[in-house]
């Protein structure tokens, strides 16, 4: 660090106080008080004047947010949710409102061939304070000492614990191949779209960084959490098409597995490789195992969106709903503009009977994500109002004519169907059998799961509402939560409320 060139700023932090998870809240709230600080990194500015260095700066922002995580006397929030607010000209007041932050911090970053200019400086959000700033001018092989000075300066400004032991470092993973570094970052930025073609475009792109360096764990985690993710966009999936999906995670989820496995070990102090690891035990229905993997990834990082996201869907999956509620509300203080975050927790409130909360949630998303509203009205009875959210929905995401014969279902319920082995296959949109008198046909979804060897657990989290009665009853519900293994997890970890065990080997849902 002797080589950087560096401007001191500005004094000290105030006192602190205290933080409460406020409940979730579809609109901007206050910013909570917390035993911890709460704190954001706005998106870095690319002053370069070149729009291809973009992922330069938004890699950055991360970067120091992930370093800052790692300071214990802090809660960082808002890693995702904050890139939607890239404006030049930042009100900070609201934006610290919105994500729920007591502290911002802003900067830029400028990449030149070997050379790197980062600035950095804390704000405090009440009274738009700054406490701490300080410009950075030296050579790219620094950057992880640029991280390390921004996130010491930032937990001395605060006066919070570091958290490390003598001789210990914030920034652990220092890649040594910069090439390989650059195009992590860039990876980084088209997996947070999510989606088949951004997880698509970053696995490429990670398999490429860690044949130059195949000890990166940060690469290692996310490229297991993408392949482990890789089959859900797939439209295989939500359609019941179980024998091309399964040769989607033949090619992906043994390798999820291994490289989670691989990033863990390289680090096993960081909560990614756990979370890739937590996800891909999830999808191959190693419960237990998966909520092992979560549990050490929430020690590591209570904040860590991804993880409190599987968790959440994971115990939901298993029928504790008040626990993933719970997990939920925290998920969306730290990321409150994430909408497949957002959707779920809605179903999650619904599952526990608060149905107008769900709803209002959901509205604001229509059209377009509509399928959870969809759900959603069909079980309060609003037939007409789900037909139109499922018409609603994206019709290229299924085959041809699906979402038209999953809407005219909804038209024609509650009439009972006539000859309901003859209705048309839906696939995920398989809730709408259920109202007109086809339980058992629901489970159709769910079989593919099994026969593709994926398990995606949200739609699962549906049996725990009241309106799934008439499906827990049936024989081939039983069979799928043995044949995924929710039986076994229960008898290892509890059961849920609706179900009980039957003697050594049975069990009953009510």
């Amino acid at each position: 660090m002797a080589s950087l060139k560096r401007r001191q700023g500005f004094g000290l932090a105030v006192a602190m106080g205290l933080v409460l998870c406020a409940p979730f809240s579809v609109a901007a709230a206050p910013a909570p008080v917390t035993a911890r600080p709460t704190i954001a990194v706005l998106p870095f500015a690319n002053v370069s004047g070149d729009a291809n260095q973009d992922f330069f700066a938004d890699g950055i922002t991360d970067e120091v947010a992930v370093a800052l995580t790692r300071v214990s006397g802090l809660g960082v929030v808002a890693r995702s949710s904050i890139f939607r607010f890239k404006e030049p000209n930042h009100d900070i007041g609201a934006i610290g409102s919105a994500v729920k932050a007591r502290y911002l911090v802003d900067g830029s970053a400028r990449k030149v061939d070997t050379r790197v200019r980062i600035s950095a400086k804390l704000i405090r959000v009440d009274g738009n304070a700054q406490l701490w700033s300080e410009d950075y001018y030296t050579e790219f092989a620094d950057i992880f000492d640029i991280q390390e000075d921004i996130a010491e300066k930032i937990a001395a400004a605060l006066r919070v614990p570091t958290g490390l032991k003598p001789g210990e470092k914030l920034v652990l993973n220092r890649a040594k191949n910069l090439d390989a570094y650059s195009d992590f970052l860039r990876a980084k930025v088209l997996a947070r779209a999510r989606g088949a073609k951004p997880l698509a475009d970053a696995a490429v792109v990670l398999e490429q960084v860690l044949a130059r360096e195949p000890d990166y764990a940060p690469a290692a985690a996310l490229l297991a959490y993408d392949y482990a993710l890789t089959p859900l966009f797939e439209r295989f999936l939500r359609t019941g098409m179980p024998d091309e999906e399964r040769k989607v995670a033949a090619r992906t989820i043994p390798r999820a597995e291994a490289l989670a496995k691989r990033a863990t070990a390289l680090d096993p102090k960081a909560a990614e490789g756990f979370v890739g690891l937590g996800y891909a035990n999830l999808v191959q229905m190693k419960m237990l195992a998966a909520e092992d993997a979560f549990k050490q990834a929430m020690a590591l990082d209570p904040n860590q969106a991804d993880g409190l996201h599987g968790y959440s869907q994971f115990l939901a999956a298993m029928g504790r709903i008040k626990e993933s509620i719970a997990m939920r509300e925290h998920l969306q203080d730290v990321e409150q503009f994430i909408i497949n975050y957002t959707a779920d927790t809605a179903e999650i409130y619904w599952l526990d009977g608060d149905t107008d909360r769900a709803i209002a949630i959901l509205q604001p998303f229509a059209p377009g994500r509509t399928l959870e509203l969809a759900l959603i009205q069909a079980a309060t009875g609003r037939y007409r109002e789900a037909a139109v959210a499922v018409r609603q929905m994206p019709a290229t995401n299924y085959l041809p004519g699906m979402t038209e014969a999953a809407a005219r279902m909804l038209d024609s319920a509650p009439a009972q169907a006539a000859s309901p082995e003859s209705l048309t296959k839906l696939g995920n949109l398989g809730f709408a059998y259920m109202h007109v008198g086809a339980p058992e046909r629901v489970m159709e979804f769910y079989e593919d799961e099994v026969r593709a060897g994926y398990f995606q657990p949200i739609s699962t989290t549906w049996f725990w509402h009241p309106s799934y009665q008439a499906v827990r009853k049936t024989a081939r519900f039983k069979a799928f939560a043995r044949d995924v293994g929710l039986v076994a997890y229960w008898r290892a970890r509890g059961w849920p409320a609706p179900c009980h065990p039957a003697g050594a080997n049975d069990f009953t849902c009510d």
